[in-house]
């Protein structure tokens, strides 16, 4: 049995541990539908309906091919958390990554997933080359699959498994976190884009506080990592929610407690050290991706809304910032977006919260995280996206009888 991460997608298909690429080549080649399977970090039913389950996690190929000062090839379904270190090795490192590390690389570019930085692209914008398995078990490249839809697919294209990056020199961070009135960082937040290599908030629900997080590189000495209190954090607020059924007095009191322990930190590391963390409370997520000029708007509804009606939601809002690429697909085809990330316990029902947000995100030109929970088909996307025909086009032609789609893959890819 296969479960994703937060445990609300599953799959009793019968999965395949290929450890060769020829007994890969085979196995896709068979004429029943798969999808294959990295750390399970996506929420959306990507993998769920399938007749087959592929896992490359025994694939032999090795972790980093061929190097230079700045491409690199590297194992597609390695995990971030492996491929970090491997590169440091070589004195290198990802320009930028998301704040979990646990994915596959081929997982993380398939759904277009992202850290923050004005500057700064998705993972996905820095696949320079690509190769795959395709549909009838052939070897193709993006010399038979343009580059701007193999950076972002889904895995409809084909089985990724190797990928050519490109990376930089390593380096160190920065990161300091503080807590601050909520309305300050909105009206702040383009400033400190502008400002800091990578900037992020997270806005605690029914306290008018933001944690801010900013990056700088840095040549100063590493110091002590600090400890990770977010697992703490999240279970007290938790636990002021659970209060405030009773009295909302005590619920306000506990927050108020909370936000008075939030401590300042500064803390210098090797950067995938610094920008990445583990998460330990399971949760469902849905992620919209903003034109930064309405962000502001937006985040002032969005958090009206919660104040109004969703009393129960403790999980902090995320708010970040991607640089423009020329994917296909991309969230962020065309220019910079915003991110706005909501969250619940995978525990809890999402389904109200989730439902009454999206169409706040959605009328501001919003464009959902492909990983991540929406509510979209084929008729809403193909609107969002200027090449998404384009795409669903050759999606077609490499794959016509749809082996890598599933029925809820088929809701989005074709009319």
């Amino acid at each position: 049995m296969w479960t994703n991460w937060a445990g609300g997608q599953s799959s009793s298909a019968p999965i395949l541990r290929p450890s060769t690429l020829a007994e890969l080549q085979h196995a896709v080649a068979q004429p029943d539908g798969m999808r294959v399977v990295g750390a399970g970090h996506s929420f959306t039913p990507i993998v769920a309906g399938a007749d087959r389950i592929l896992d490359l996690s025994n694939l032999n190929l090795p972790t980093l091919g061929q190097v230079s000062e700045d491409r690199v090839w590297v194992n597609a379904n390695a995990r971030l958390r492996d491929l970090s270190p491997a590169l440091a090795d070589h004195g290198l490192a990802f320009r930028n990554l998301g704040d979990i590390n646990a994915q596959s690389l081929a997982g993380a570019a398939a759904t277009a997933t992202h850290g923050t930085g004005r500057e700064l692209p998705c993972i996905s914008a820095e696949i320079t080359a690509a190769s795959f398995v395709g549909a009838c078990g052939d070897i193709l490249s993006t010399e038979d699959i343009p580059l701007e839809m193999a950076q972002v697919s889904l895995g409809l294209l084909g089985v990724l498994t190797d990928a050519q990056i490109a990376v930089i020199p390593k380096y160190s961070l920065r990161r300091r976190v503080t807590l601050v009135p909520l309305e300050e960082t909105i009206a702040s937040m383009h400033q400190k884009w502008a400002e800091f290599r990578n900037f992020e908030f997270f806005y605690i629900p029914f306290t008018g506080k933001a944690v801010e997080i900013c990056h700088e590189m840095t040549d100063a000495p590493e110091t002590k990592a600090p400890r990770d209190l977010d697992m703490i954090a999240v279970k007290v607020l938790k636990l002021a929610r659970n209060a405030g059924r009773y009295s909302s007095g005590l619920r306000s009191a506990l927050l108020k407690l909370l936000t008075l322990a939030q401590s300042d930190e500064d803390y210098v590391g090797e950067s995938w050290r610094v920008l990445c963390s583990d998460r330990h409370i399971r949760f469902n997520e849905m992620e919209y991706h903003l034109p930064p000029d309405v962000a502001g708007d937006v985040l002032r509804d969005v958090f009206t809304r919660l104040h109004r009606d969703h009393p129960d939601i403790y999980f902090p809002i995320e708010v970040r910032h991607t640089a423009g690429d020329t994917a296909c697909i991309s969230p962020f085809q065309g220019g910079p977006r915003v991110s706005v990330a909501i969250h619940t316990d995978a525990a809890e029902d999402h389904t109200r919260y989730f439902a009454d947000i999206e169409p706040i995100l959605l009328e501001a030109g919003g464009r959902p995280h492909w990983g991540k929970i929406h509510s979209l088909t084929y008729k809403e996307l193909s609107r969002l996206y200027p090449d998404f025909d384009r795409f669903c086009a050759v999606r077609e032609q490499l794959d016509p009888n749809g082996k890598f789609l599933t029925s809820a893959l088929n809701k989005l890819f074709r009319p």
